[in-house]
């Protein structure tokens, strides 16, 4: 099928490269913003709870609220991440087939 529809595509091979760093460099930009904001969240969130920590009678249920609160954070921003990645590695594949796709046009 994917065969079918490159039928008289053509593509340079240097706008290839390009597509492909710029594919890199989206999906490097993605999951380094994920990770910087996550930190960011993590510290901003330690903040409230730290001060309600304090209060003797609720320090115990706040720590197990806070916890909570950044295992969910901490899930949200991987699956960012992994799923960052795998759109990579979709990507990556298409021009995988499309840079295939070209050499074989070249040769003939």
């Amino acid at each position: 099928m994917v065969r079918e529809r490159l039928k008289g595509f053509f593509m340079e091979p240097k706008t290839l490269r390009q597509i492909r760093g710029a594919k890199d460099l989206a999906e490097e930009t993605v999951d380094a913003a994920a990770l910087a904001i996550n930190e960011v969240q993590r510290a901003m969130t330690r903040l409230p709870y730290g001060l309600l920590s304090r209060i003797t009678p609720i320090s115990a249920p706040v720590r197990a609220v806070e916890q909570a609160h950044l295992k969910i954070a901490d899930s949200v921003y991987f699956s960012i991440r992994v799923g960052n990645r795998l759109v990579g590695n979709v990507a990556g594949f298409v021009l995988d087939q499309l840079d295939a796709h070209v050499q074989r046009k070249g040769r003939s």
